[in-house]
């Protein structure tokens, strides 16, 4: 080979490598920005349709799906998935539009990545909305893995997607989620309700946890109730979620076996970060977030109040049920309505625990040791049955207890999370349909789900009490049931949704009558048909 040719070579290599160079770099610096969110503009479709200049018609589907995806994008939520995908070496597609594309099978209900090609990629008309161009559709977004049915993108991509983002950043989009909702005024509560559930695994899973708790079952053998040992694999998701609108504020996602009494400060610390100190006035609490020191920082430092059931070994609950037929004017209130009996207890100071860092390194079982006083109430008559004595029902708080049925109605309220989120959530988001089997593609897939929960609680909120009491099954049918004769057309970058009576004026074949309701002359006259 002469020098010439070999020159000629060794160019056309650097030119090459300069070529990738450029595409690698374009592809670690694409903004969320640069894929396309299609606009609807039903006057300018319209006058494309009259034109014959449209691309492509689809069925309507869910009807409320691209309302949706505009409040999300006008609240600004699309901006909180424009993070930078720490674990991406490489990118064909950006992290946002992954990401919503996520989301989306998340809304849809989509229980099993095996159904996403038919689901979800199967819908063009969708895809169009989420930013898809017509080539990506039909080819992918690359030529590799041919066969695999990767149009737009290999169904596993979602998938392997969930696993290269950091917990840092996928708290940021629920975090940046929550900051939004806040600053446009959808939380304006001031009680807050505590709770964690389990999100059961097997234990082949990436980074899964493990407890062995004991469990009670019937003994055929011996004829009665005899505890066994299970043990579960897994992680757990704690939740702080505001009262009236359903908002989670703070959410963490730890190891099945981890306790909870480790995680209401930090809980507490993220929430005041996404929605403002002072706004937290009243903390509804789970059993297992029961720990003296939480409890007095919540109150002396944050000043927030707290209500929690108390544990049956404790001291406190005891001493308070030692109290049941004691009179006292001053520190025993007594209430009651119905079938329901209520005693308010105030200065308790056998809860050993309760007080700061430097009450903790006292002897508790010194003579001269004194507890700090804490209030409780507590149940004797539940439903028209009076609890045996030794067995009533304590709960601590920190608030007063001369109206004790308020606090017990208060305290009340926390069965809420465990029926409208924890529930829901498993039931209705199927939060626990994990993608894949790591650590980070669950922590990814939980909080997904609780973003997509936290903005369609947002978006019900503008619809109304009716659509505000359903949960998100009932929701998808309603809703897919009353767009059935809508379809979805496509203009560049626009597009419209029209009835079907509406699309054949446009296209000159109108019907010769009209559903009841509809008024084709003021149609016409809307979009300047003649």
């Amino acid at each position: 080979m002469s020098r010439r040719k070999e020159a000629a070579k060794e160019e056309r290599a650097k030119e090459r490598a300069r070529k990738r160079g450029k595409r690698r770099a374009s592809r670690r610096n694409i903004p969320y920005l640069a894929w396309k969110h299609l606009t609807r503009n039903q006057q300018e479709v319209a006058k494309r349709i009259l034109a014959g200049d449209y691309q492509t018609i689809q069925h309507g589907g869910w009807g409320f799906l691209d309302k949706f995806l505009i409040f999300l994008k006008t609240v600004g939520f699309l901006e909180c998935l424009d993070v930078s995908g720490e674990g991406y070496a490489r990118r064909m597609i950006t992290v946002a539009k992954l990401l919503l594309t996520y989301q989306v099978k998340i809304l849809m209900g989509i229980s099993s990545m095996n159904q996403v090609p038919q689901l979800l990629f199967g819908d063009v008309g969708l895809l169009m909305m989420l930013g898809y161009t017509a080539e990506q559709i039909e080819n992918g977004h690359c030529k590799r893995g041919k066969g695999k049915r990767n149009r737009p993108l290999y169904k596993d991509t979602l998938a392997d997607a969930l696993d290269r983002f950091s917990p840092k950043e996928l708290e940021g989009i629920l975090n940046g989620g929550v900051k939004l909702l806040a600053k446009l005024g959808f939380i304006k509560d001031t009680t807050f309700l505590l709770d964690a559930t389990d999100l059961l695994t097997t234990e082949k899973c990436k980074g899964a946890g493990r407890k062995t708790v004991g469990k009670q079952v019937w003994s055929r053998k011996e004829q009665r109730l005899v505890e066994i040992a299970v043990t579960t694999h897994g992680f757990k998701i704690h939740i702080l979620r505001s009262l009236d609108s359903r908002i989670i504020v703070a959410a963490k996602v730890t190891q099945i076996q981890e306790s909870e009494q480790n995680w209401t400060l930090p809980l507490i610390e993220q929430a005041i970060e996404n929605i403002g100190h002072d706004t937290i006035k009243l903390l509804v609490i789970d059993r297992g977030y029961l720990d003296g020191l939480t409890l007095w920082t919540l109150k002396h430092t944050y000043h927030i109040d707290w209500i929690i059931p108390a544990k049956t070994s404790m001291a406190v609950t005891k001493d308070a049920r030692g109290l049941r037929e004691a009179e006292d004017p001053k520190r025993i209130f007594r209430q009651g309505r119905k079938d329901l009996k209520v005693v308010g207890l105030v200065g308790l100071i056998s809860y050993d625990q309760y007080g700061d860092k430097e009450h903790q390194k006292k002897d508790f079982n010194s003579k001269n040791f004194k507890g700090n006083p804490i209030n409780a109430i507590m149940v004797t008559c539940w439903k028209g049955k009076d609890y045996a004595p030794g067995h009533e029902k304590v709960f601590l708080t920190s608030l007063g207890v001369s109206k004790p049925l308020s606090i017990l109605d208060k305290y009340d309220l926390r069965s809420l999370i465990e029926n409208e989120t924890n529930r829901e959530l498993k039931q209705g988001w199927l939060i626990n349909k994990i993608p894949k089997k790591t650590d980070r593609a669950v922590t990814a897939h939980a909080i997904l789900t609780m973003c997509m929960y936290n903005f369609t609680n947002a978006y019900r909120s503008e619809l109304g009490q009716e659509l505000s009491e359903e949960g998100i099954r009932r929701f998808r049918i309603e809703t897919s049931c009353r767009t059935r004769s809508e379809v979805v057309v496509f203009a560049g970058e626009y597009y419209g949704i029209f009835d079907i009576q509406e699309l054949m004026i446009l296209l000159g074949k109108p019907p010769q009558s009209f559903t009841r309701g509809f008024d084709p002359v003021a149609f016409k006259k809307e979009h300047g048909i003649t």
